[in-house]
């Protein structure tokens, strides 16, 4: 079974994604469980490639990544002091 997709959404919505990916209950079951160590307000990174072939792990691959993503938020307002 082959499967592909990614996203960037909030820990909480990524556990729903995911269960609603089509993917195989085990790579489903590794991304949620991966997914728990992150806060729910988190933004992460969740990106899932590959063929599992039935029963044969030798011949199987995937490449599967969740990774945080830290938001930048602009700085306060710049003081208009002269420059000496």
């Amino acid at each position: 079974m082959s499967f592909e997709f990614e996203f960037i959404a909030t820990q909480a919505d990524a556990v729903k994604i995911v269960e609603q990916e089509i993917a195989p209950a085990s790579v489903k079951a590794f991304l949620v469980q991966a997914l728990t160590a992150f806060k729910p307000t988190t933004y992460v990174s969740v990106k899932a490639v590959g063929h599992l072939y039935a029963r044969d792990y030798i011949h199987s691959n995937a490449d599967i990544s969740v990774q945080e993503l830290v938001l930048r938020l602009p700085r306060g307002p710049i003081s208009s002091a002269p420059v000496e």
